[in-house]
């Protein structure tokens, strides 16, 4: 069984599973990096361009969990969800904003 498991790993959609995992796993270290490496809370872009790479890991984990592979399934679906609720929240509240959006609210300084 645990061999038939390995296998659906290896397709299509195991590939856009791990693939979007990893890539959002890489966005969160960055983020994590760039709050903790500089002062200021703007940046060049902003940072809801990610909530699309979010959405389709919440596919992929949709995917996985109807193809019995239900704990990475459920892993990717949660990683998707607080994501879109992370970046919505870091750009809301100010914690990391696009320049000229930071410009247009008057450049407020970060929340800590």
């Amino acid at each position: 069984m645990q061999a038939g498991r390995s296998m659906r790993l290896f397709s299509w959609r195991g590939f856009l599973g791990l693939g979007c995992g990893l890539a959002l796993v890489f966005f969160w270290g960055l983020v994590a990096l760039r709050i903790a490496t500089y002062s200021e809370n703007h940046i060049g872009v902003s940072v809801l361009w990610i909530i699309p790479l979010a959405l389709v890991a919440m596919l992929a984990g949709a995917l996985w969990r109807a193809a019995q592979l239900r704990r990475a399934g459920m892993a990717l679906l949660v990683l998707g969800l607080l994501t879109v609720v992370g970046v919505v929240l870091l750009d809301r509240l100010n914690v990391l904003v696009e320049y000229e959006s930071w410009l247009e609210r008057g450049m407020p300084e970060r929340p800590f």
